[in-house]
């Protein structure tokens, strides 16, 4: 052998050495355990079928642990309905843990570029200290004026349609976002402004479930042409794009003719459209905030809209404990000291509220508005997420769910799960506050949470000082009892159903003079 030869092949051997001693550690720790599957699909199809899959992996985990590996075709996803393990990784792991999951449908829409989606890195970190500005905890006060003024209109509406009550709650979470985001005044529920929102939350929902479409379980699909009838997700990611940009720009030029017209009102737009000094932004930033203005609407409204819906269906199901938040909230008002008899709640009170704050706490939990969370692993391989004592391998570039509504339905945590229970946050013992879960995790965590937190308090506190829910009856006057049953989308809603929402004696007048 020649000796210019000899160095090569130790040099190839030395590193063929490494590369199986690294590969032999790195998938000597096993992926955790799930369902076998499909030999080609995995368990594709299994979830193509299932109306709400957060069930699904809730029979997946209960089987195979609370951390558990489904397969979509060649792509391992890791399943988690374990609340310490979720915080383990997307909160203490975060640098790792957090990218968001992006769907085939999520990029044929352009959603991608969207602040809800953007991998974690410079842009994001820009987008959220310009969000963080305008909705932290300390300037979200500032915003009470405008929501209780807002919850009186809602209240108003009850008192003259109270049947159309769900129309009513989505007109007062669209009329709170797009005021603070833009400084527009709704007028009713058809303003186009609130048509396009809501047209927008809708697309959002649906289009961002998970393996609704086709195109997420064989991406390869986005190549179909639009007009192909076995591409029908073309046509309505195309769709999804069009109402995106209009819910994006119309507002967004709103708020440009009114400054330029010296008439704008205070709003999250318009401070960002000006420096310090009160001189206009370059064109980047303009770009930017067209951008994240846009995602208001998304960063708390739809909690709104879900958790208040559920309060009137709560309410109707279980009268007693309606009864006794009523009895709290009225002794407390009776005897606010130089405050008169009756006055609108404030998120001041909330500490001198025990029960009505455990059933806001417990609508969080009840029906989830998000019932699952989808964080994306970094570059780098994990080999010690550790669940159940044993160590397990995370690939990079992996998707993992957090099942929020099974971490919040686990009955060794909340007893009787399924019950509407406030009673249990008043225990000596206390589960955890399922506000805790429900605005998301660690560097993804929503951040209109502060500004949904104020708008359900308000809401809810002031329903119950002014109102009482029953349930509706038939013309033979037979009780209709409302069925629990919600939407399945990225977003979960009631589906409509019907109550009887009655102002308390006295209350439609003094209500009618607050906005008047």
């Amino acid at each position: 052998m020649s000796k210019s030869v000899i160095p090569g092949v130790f040099i190839a051997g030395a590193a063929s050495a490494i590369f199986y001693s690294w590969y032999k550690s790195r998938h000597s720790v096993p992926l955790p355990p799930g369902p076998t599957g499909n030999l080609l699909l995995g368990n594709a199809l299994d979830l193509a079928s299932v109306e709400s899959v957060w069930l699904k992996f809730a029979e997946y985990t209960d089987e195979y642990g609370p951390l558990t590996t489904v397969r979509i075709i060649n792509q391992n996803m890791f399943l988690i309905d374990d609340p310490h393990l979720v915080s383990e990784l997307f909160e203490k792991r975060a640098a790792n843990y957090s990218d968001k999951v992006v769907s085939e449908m999520a990029k044929l829409i352009g959603w991608d570029k969207d602040i809800l989606l953007l991998p974690y890195g410079p842009l994001l970190k820009r987008y959220r200290t310009m969000l963080n500005r305008a909705l932290n905890n300390r300037v979200a006060l500032d915003y009470i004026p405008l929501q209780q003024k807002e919850v009186q209109k809602f209240m108003k509406r009850l008192t003259e349609t109270p049947d159309d009550f769900m129309a009513h709650v989505r007109l007062l979470a669209s009329s709170i976002a797009i005021r603070i985001g833009y400084g527009y005044e709704v007028g009713s529920y058809d303003d186009p402004l609130v048509q396009t929102a809501e047209e927008h939350m809708a697309h959002f929902s649906e289009c961002l479930q998970y393996w609704k479409w086709m195109v997420d379980i064989f991406p390869l699909l986005r190549l179909l042409p639009s007009w192909l009838p076995i591409a029908p997700f073309q046509r309505r990611a195309r769709e999804a794009n069009r109402v995106f940009t209009l819910h994006r720009d119309r507002p967004f030029e709103y708020v440009k003719q009114q400054m330029a017209a010296g008439t704008a009102e205070d709003s999250f737009t318009s401070k960002l459209l000006l420096t310090e000094d009160g001189k206009p932004v370059d064109e980047e930033t303009e770009k930017h905030v067209r951008c994240i203005a846009a995602t208001l609407y998304a960063a708390g409204s739809d909690t709104t809209v879900s958790i208040v819906q559920s309060f009137f269906l709560a309410m109707a199901l279980y009268p007693e404990i309606q009864a006794k938040a009523q009895a709290e909230v009225d002794s407390f008002l009776n005897h606010s000291a130089n405050e008169g008899s009756h006055r609108m709640l404030h998120p001041r009170d909330r500490p001198n509220l025990p029960y009505t704050s455990a059933l806001v706490r417990e609508l969080f939990r009840w029906h989830p508005v998000v019932t699952l969370d989808g964080h994306r692993s970094s570059h780098e391989d994990d080999l010690n997420v550790v669940s159940g004592g044993k160590a397990y391998r995370i690939p990079a570039r992996s998707s993992l769910i957090a099942n929020l509504w099974k971490i919040m339905h686990n009955p060794e945590v909340y007893e009787q799960p399924e019950t509407f229970m406030p009673e249990r946050y008043l225990s000596e013992n206390p589960p955890p506050d399922p506000e805790n879960y429900a605005f998301g995790f660690g560097r993804r965590i929503c951040p209109g949470m502060h500004i949904a937190q104020q708008s359900v308090w308000i809401s809810i506190s002031n329903l119950l000082a002014n109102f009482t829910v029953t349930k509706a009856k038939d013309k033979n006057g037979v009780e209709i009892i409302p069925e629990e049953r919600y939407t399945s989308g990225i977003v979960s809603h009631p589906f409509p159903f019907q109550c009887t929402i009655t102002p308390k004696s006295g209350m439609k007048e003094w209500i009618h003079g607050l906005v008047e």
